[in-house]
This record gives structure tokens, sequence and C-alpha cells, in this order.
């Protein structure tokens, strides 16, 4: 059987840990634990060329209504900006003919297991880099492109503050000059509170994110992911962010502006400092599909990567999209039926 559910941790920790492609959110606890909190039940699929391990993909799969879902990540995109196929630690230096011999495999054992769970709609966001999604296309999906912002670290730090918008570094001095300073905490209070403010608005098109969930993830990997808190010199708190550290510099989840400052803005560059400093390779700032986060985001000068997503559904998977997007998205109904930051 070219396809099955990965049962034991170690395997497919020590698949992800290998391969290049492989990220924080597609590890076995951070599965276990988004599906204890999305309501999904995650399938860790390997898939397999004889007794080797090509490929591994999480499915978050859900029944409700009649209607069957199959996603990668589950609905929690501001959490986990994308997931999907990882391919082994090999694929990248392959030759094209061994790569797409290795896709095709993927592909027919993705087909037959997707064949089983026979999901209304389906929908799978891959990884930056993983482009080859012909396969998909071939069978039918609907493929769309995402953005992300990422910035270059090899050159120096010199190069790279010279590489920022002018007016920015004006006011990153300003910040510096006013004794703004950057603490790592272990304390989930003070961010959480600010997430929440910015999540639990109804025009925010994410389900609840629960104290307990980041706490857990916390635990799970304390060495990989932190919280960091900008202070003035006062001690007043005017920034949070979290970040992920394991392969890239992940700036994940942060809260929104303090009293209207834009002390963010330095923030982010003292975290971009932080990941130079630990001798990563790339800092990334996950998303760059919001307009009114754009121009923020691209005064860092960062590179534009784009990471593609793919998605098929039937005539019932359509009408619950479109139920979702022009009834229960509305502001007011969200309010009542889809459960937000407690």
């Amino acid at each position: 059987m070219p396809v099955k559910v990965v049962t034991d941790r170690e395997t497919w920790d020590a698949f992800i840990d290998a391969s290049p492609a492989g990220l924080l959110f597609h590890k076995w606890d951070f599965s276990k634990i988004t599906e204890r909190y999305t309501g999904y039940t995650a399938r860790l699929y390997g898939i397999y060329k004889g007794e080797e391990l090509l490929a591994a993909c999480p499915l978050f799969c859900k029944r409700t209504g009649g209607l069957s879902i199959v996603l990668s990540p589950p609905p929690m995109q501001a959490v986990i900006p994308y997931l999907g196929v990882v391919m082994g630690r090999d694929y990248a230096a392959a030759k094209q003919s061994k790569k797409e011999s290795a896709l095709q495999v993927v592909a027919e054992g993705l087909r037959e297991e997707l064949g089983n769970l026979t999901p209304n709609y389906l929908s799978m966001k891959f990884v930056p880099g993983f482009h080859d999604i012909r396969q998909f296309i071939w069978d039918g999906y609907q493929a769309r492109i995402n953005y992300s912002y990422a910035i270059d670290l090899a050159p120096p730090l010199e190069t790279l503050w010279e590489n920022l918008n002018g007016k920015l570094r004006t006011s990153l001095r300003k910040f510096e000059e006013n004794g703004y300073y950057l603490e790592e905490s272990d304390d989930l209070n003070l961010f959480y509170e600010t997430v929440s403010r910015r999540f639990s608005q109804p025009e925010m098109d994410i389900p609840m994110i629960t104290r307990q969930y980041f706490e857990e993830i916390f635990r799970a990997y304390p060495d990989h992911v932190h919280v960091y808190h900008l202070y003035d010199r006062d001690g007043d708190l005017k920034g949070v962010g979290t970040t992920q550290e394991y392969k890239r510099y992940v700036l994940w989840v942060g809260g929104p502006k303090i009293n209207g400052t834009s002390a963010n803005e330095y923030l982010q560059w003292l975290l971009l400092r932080d990941a130079k400093r630990k001798g990563f390779s790339e800092f990334e700032n996950t998303g760059a599909n919001n307009p009114n986060l754009n121009m923020h985001k691209a005064k860092y000068n960062p590179d534009l990567s784009i990471y593609l997503e793919v998605s098929k559904k039937d005539g019932l998977g359509k009408a619950a999209e479109w139920l979702y997007s022009n009834v229960v998205n509305r502001p007011w109904i969200k309010r009542r039926v889809v459960p937000y930051i407690e």
C-alpha cells in the first residue's frame, strides 16, 4: 500500500526533521494539539515507494451536517499559514526525472486515499518552495497563488539596515533613542490579551484560538517557539510577538498596535536582528495577502515568495462554501455562530 497513516511519532518527526521543507507546523505534537482545538481529525499520512518513505502529508478531516471536509491546514489561517505535502530530504537535490517520478507516486497515493475519504470540499496549501502542482491540476484541482514575505539574512547587518525604507530607518532610530528594549518571556498572559483583542473582532476570518492552544504549543516546543515583549524606557508594554525558530525564523503571531503607536516596527527590526545573530538564513513575516498590511511589511525590503493552494469541491461543497462566504461570514451572524476567542 503506497499510503498509510503513520502511527509512530518518532518515525514521523524524524522524517520532518530531515526534510528541508518540514516545518514545526508539520510536527507530530503540533498536529495533535491542533486536532484537539479545531475539531478536525489529524490523519498523518506517509506516502511510500516500497519500504521508502517518500513524503509526508498531514490532512485534517471532519464530517458535519452530511458534509465531508479535508483540509491541510485546518481553518486556523493566521496560526498555520500552510502545510500540505513534505517531500523527503533528497528530493530538492534530485534530478528532474526523479522528482517527477516521486511526485507521481505521491499524487497516485493521495488520489487513492482521498477516494476513500470522499471529501465534498478539499483544500491544501503547500509550503513555499513546493511549486510543482501539475499532478494536482491534471487531476482537476483548482490552483491559487498566495504570497508571503521573506528576508535573506546572508548579507551583513549593515546591508540589511541600508535596505530598509528610509522613513522606516528614521522611525527605528527614534525608538532606539527613546530607550525601547526587547525581552523574551515565558508568560503568555500579555501576549494572549493583545492577540485576543486582535482576533476577537467579527470581521476577522478565523475561528477561536484558545489560551490553552498556545500554552500547549509553547510547552511542546520550548526551544523553538518564543514570545517577545517590547517595552519603552519606563517599562510600559508597547509590542508583543511570537516566533518559530526551527530551520527558519518565522515571525508567527503578533499583537495589534498598543495605544496606536508604531512600535511594532521596532519590534520586527529587533527580531530580525535576533534571527541574524542566531545564524538563521531567512526571516519570514508570514502573509503578504492583506493590502492593509503589505505596505508596512514591504518597508523591510523582503523578497516576495509564493505558496500554492489546490482545492476541489463537488456541488455540495460549492453550496457550503457559498453559504459560509455569503451568510455565515457576515459579522453579525459570526458573533452568534462562530466561536471566537474567549
